[in-house]
Parts: structure tokens; C-alpha cells; sequence
């Protein structure tokens, strides 16, 4: 007699970088831990942010938590990422894929399926991707992502053709009064003033042309290790590379897409599994999604749904919870087998 088919297991790291509400990440944790008790879960908590309750988390299975420089807009995101990958390799973790995620994201689908399907991917990632300078590439350049487009052209240009210095953290006083400067950029080609990240920026020579296209989208995507870990050694072998990034606005958009795309070793899929709402928002902050967007979100196809807020919509947590969470996906296939499908919560 043979017996049912063993699970084939995607060994899935989960780097959450975080810089606020302590108690929705340890939700978040709960549900990947219980979802997965043997994955590795990392955090990189900024060390201004709110204090995380370590023990409490650490409880909850494999999970590290570092207090690590947070930042906005700025290369300190890919140094996290960077610091993940070497803290793995250090410890011997042996994995297949890297989960790059935020503290307001959540999972649409039981953590299960999603490393199911992980490992029965036929790609080397899933991330977000297209040229930043369209007219810039040669036609037959990788298209990425269908449609999509990192930001307008003016913002690409202020972003990644100008040296930008911070004049601190982008508090919404100190937007408000750049706002008037910014009359600057429509007058002159030298001087760039960017009130979203509270930066001045003059234009220099760039590191894209023939041969490394900028590539952008979101820095939230599911890589292979053998990805993250060329990210990782190209950032080492080349820190002139490094360093340009590190002057630009908005890094962590290019750095990886422009390094794997232009690379040529990699099959990528352009499609990051994220369902984010840009509806009415601008390039820097996507909309809150709350309960009304529940149906969407789960019918995206999507693995994890971004951003999402307790404190203001518990609701949505709470039924994506009867959803994805193992207790309840059990209550779900017993109500199916009984015939009481009916009988669950929408």
C-alpha cells in the first residue's frame, strides 16, 4: 500500500526589516513560526524604533532579532540585507530562498502552500523589476515587469543621475519648507532639491550605460540564495559600485534589480508575489489596505499582501488569520469534508 506523498519543503528564510509596532510584528512572526516550525526567521529592528520584546520572540522558534541603524530611502536597507546574508553564511543556515519582508506585511496564503510553491518554482526569484530609464536601454533590453514603471522620469533623473547628500531624517516640517526650493530643479540642470528624502543632490557622471542598465521596483521580493549571496559578493568585489549607490536616493529600489538583471545569470520571474495598492499615493508610501480590500487581496494570486496596519484594522488580521493560520486551515478542510462549507466566516 502507498502511503501519501511527503511534503517537498522549501527551506525559506524570512528577513524582516522593521522599525515600529512591536506587537505586530511578533503577530507576524507567530504566523510564519506556527506556519513553518523549523524556518529561520531574522529581524533587523531599527535601533531607534520602539524595543522588541527579544524573549518573547526568540520563544517562538528560530528566530534572531538585531538591533541594527535603520534609515529611510538610503543604502542602509541593502546593508541589512547584506549583513543577513553574511550572519546565514557565518552560521551555516542552509537555505533556498530568502524572504525579504517588512513589518506590515502578512501572508494571503498559509505559510505551507507559500513554501510549497517555492519549491516547486522553475526561477531563481521573484522581484519586481524594469529599466528606470526606459530611453535608455536598446529595445531588445529585459522588459521586467509588464507595465510597470519605477517613478516618472524627472524623479529618476533627481534619484540616480545626482550625488545626494541628506540634510537629516525627512520630517514633514523639514518637507514642507524643501518644498519651495524645488523650484530649483525646473530652472537648472546642476542642482537637484528633494524634499521626499530631505536631500540636495548635483549631477555627476553615472554608473549605467551599455552593459549595467538601471533596473528598479520594489525591495521587498523572494530571491534564491544563490542570488542573495551574488548580491552579497558583487557588493564586495566592487565598492565603487558600492559607493555610487550609497549617493543616490531611493538605493535599495536599484540596487539589487540593476545587479541580478544586468548580471545575465538568473532566471527571474517579474513578479514579486506582493499585493500593494498604489491607488492615489505617491511613489514613496502605498495605501494602508484594510478590510474592504480583503477580497482583492486574496484573489491577486499573491503571497503576501503589503501594507497593513493593526492598530487600525484588526478585522483584517483577524480573517486572514481563519484563512491562513494551521488550526484554522484544518477547520476548513474538516468543514469542506463535512459539507459545512457554508458555515464559515467571510
Amino acid at each position: 500500500m502507498v502511503g501519501p506523498t511527503a511534503r517537498t519543503k522549501a527551506n525559506v528564510v524570512y528577513l524582516l526589516q522593521t522599525h515600529a509596532r512591536p506587537a505586530q510584528i511578533a503577530r507576524l512572526v507567530q504566523v510564519i513560526t506556527e506556519g513553518s516550525p523549523d524556518a529561520t526567521v531574522l529581524i533587523s529592528h531599527d535601533e531607534a524604533g520602539p524595543a522588541l520584546d527579544g524573549r518573547r520572540l526568540r520563544a517562538l522558534g528560530n528566530v534572531h532579532v538585531f538591533l541594527e541603524r535603520g534609515g529611510y530611502g538610503d543604502f542602509s536597507h541593502v546593508d541589512r540585507y547584506l549583513a543577513a546574508v553574511d550572519w546565514l553564511d557565518a552560521n551555516g543556515v542552509d537555505y533556498d530562498w530568502l524572504e525579504n519582508l517588512t513589518g506590515q506585511d502578512y501572508p494571503l496564503r498559509p505559510i505551507a502552500e507559500i513554501e510549497d510553491a517555492l519549491a516547486a518554482a522553475d526561477t531563481d526569484g521573484f522581484l519586481q523589476y524594469s529599466p528606470v530609464f526606459p530611453e535608455r536601454v536598446p529595445s531588445d533590453a529585459d522588459p521586467g515587469t509588464p507595465g510597470y514603471t519605477l517613478v516618472r522620469a524627472v524623479d529618476a533623473a533627481t534619484r540616480y543621475d545626482y550625488r545626494h547628500w541628506r540634510l537629516g531624517k525627512p520630517t514633514p516640517a523639514k518637507k514642507h519648507l524643501m518644498r519651495p526650493l524645488m523650484v530649483l530643479n525646473f530652472v537648472q540642470p546642476w542642482v537637484r532639491v528633494f524634499n521626499s528624502y530631505a536631500s540636495v543632490g548635483i549631477r555627476r557622471r553615472t554608473v549605467f550605460g551599455p552593459g549595467f542598465y538601471c533596473y528598479g521596483g520594489s525591495f521587498f521580493c523572494t530571491l534564491r540564495a544563490e542570488c542573495a549571496r551574488y548580491i552579497r559578493d558583487y557588493a564586495r568585489a566592487n565598492p565603487e559600485m558600492v559607493a555610487f549607490f550609497r549617493g543616490t536616493a531611493a538605493p535599495e529600489e536599484v540596487f539589487l534589480h540593476s545587479v541580478l538583471v544586468n548580471s545575465g545569470r538568473f532566471n527571474l520571474t517579474p513578479d514579486y508575489k506582493r499585493y500593494i495598492d498604489w491607488t492615489g499615493c505617491t511613489h514613496t508610501h502605498p495605501r494602508t489596505l484594510g478590510i474592504e480590500d480583503l477580497h482583492p487581496m486574496l484573489a491577486s494570486g499573491a503571497h503576501w499582501a503589503r501594507k497593513v496596519d493593526l492598530d487600525k484594522d484588526a478585522r483584517l488580521f483577524d480573517l486572514l488569520d481563519q484563512r491562513i493560520r494551521p488550526g484554522a486551515v484544518r477547520a476548513r478542510r474538516q468543514l469542506q469534508m463535512s459539507g459545512d462549507w457554508e458555515l464559515l466566516p467571510t
